[in-house]
């Protein structure tokens, strides 16, 4: 593999709230923790997330370019997460079943829900879908180890370990096109490596130089684009976090963003755009975007309070460069907020 090791230089940086907006979907509980999460967003700048009551109680959401918002169960009373969105409007998720288990799904931009459960399935997590409605996610089996899986729109659903695990097992963060999967799994130790998994099975393994090799350390992809490239962060064996970029061609850049601690990337856009978080000095999260061409620009949502543990979580980014996430504010009340800097 080839790598190419790079310093994160502060190019460009934009004022606090930039062109984000702060927003809150219906029902939204008001004590820490509670509040609304944006997890995913599509070129139409469409919204998925969930928002948890005053009782804990998750249930999934849309919002519209226009500011409407639609709430949603995927089945009564579920806790429901909606977590990925595709141009047609068409999300994924999970919610938790009246047998007290998870269980895949996929919304239509009609409303209509279709539940799905790989075989041999105890629990079913959708995380990623493509521009087709493919589904890729992960699923725990019986003694409890995770395995990833992919399934199309007709229904025929794979399923893979990208390597020999008998701790947690096998996570997916993203799905392209062409139907290439990434994600990382966890080693014996537990320590964390990446994959890429072909539309044909093959995998290729994915693990940054500097990554650590010690419990909870090394390599976690997060997302894929249409051209192959994937992004991600690896922790170092001092417990560091760092951003990265995989070119198709195989070619790594590893990159912190300007004056972080810890840097988390969530996303990458069809254009090379790379969306995450930093923690700086204070523990105090903030926003970033890199550019195809390595410039930073830095934000904070709006209302994100200024204190540890507080500020600025990146969720994703779309390709027409939309960020979306969720701010704390000064009560660890969480707001969804979506824009580009």
């Amino acid at each position: 593999m080839k790598r190419v090791a790079v310093l994160a230089l502060a190019l460009g940086t934009t004022p606090a709230h930039a062109s984000f907006t702060s927003f809150d979907a219906p029902g939204g509980g008001t004590h820490g923790g509670q509040g609304t999460y944006a997890y995913g967003v599509n070129e139409q700048g469409e919204v998925v997330g969930l928002v948890t009551d005053s009782q804990n109680k998750a249930s999934g959401y849309v919002r519209a370019p226009d500011g409407t918002i639609t709430v949603f169960s995927a089945a009564t009373g579920a806790d429901t997460h909606a977590i990925d969105v595709n141009g047609d409007g068409t999300l994924v998720g999970y919610y938790t079943g009246s047998d007290g288990h998870l269980h895949g799904y996929t919304r239509f931009a009609d409303g209509t829900i279709a539940s799905f459960d790989p075989r041999k399935s105890s629990g079913t997590q959708g995380i990623a879908i493509d521009a087709k409605g493919d589904t890729a996610g992960q699923f725990t089996d019986s003694n409890g180890l995770q395995h990833g899986f992919l399934q199309t729109t007709r229904g025929k659903s794979k399923t893979f370990d990208a390597g020999a695990s008998s701790t947690f097992g096998t996570f997916v963060t993203g799905i392209n096109t062409a139907k290439t999967v990434t994600g990382y799994w966890f080693d014996d130790a537990d320590a964390i490596h990446g994959y890429i998994r072909a539309k044909d099975s093959t995998l290729t393994p994915l693990d940054v130089d500097g990554a650590g090799s010690g419990v909870l350390q090394g390599t976690q992809p997060e997302s894929i684009n249409a051209k192959g490239d994937i992004a991600g962060f690896y922790t170092d064996a001092g417990g560091k976090r760092h951003g990265f970029m995989r070119a198709s061609d195989g070619t790594v850049t590893t990159f912190d963003a300007p004056n972080a601690s810890n840097t988390i990337v969530a996303g990458i856009n069809k254009k090379g755009g790379i969306a995450g978080y930093y923690l700086d000095s204070s523990s105090i999260a903030h926003g970033f975007l890199r550019t195809a061409k390595g410039k930073f620009k830095v934000f904070d949502a709006p209302g994100a309070a200024q204190k540890a543990g507080a500020g600025t979580f990146v969720s994703r980014i779309g390709d027409d460069g939309t960020i979306v996430g969720e701010s704390y504010d000064a009560g660890f009340i969480l707001h969804g907020f979506v824009g580009t800097p």
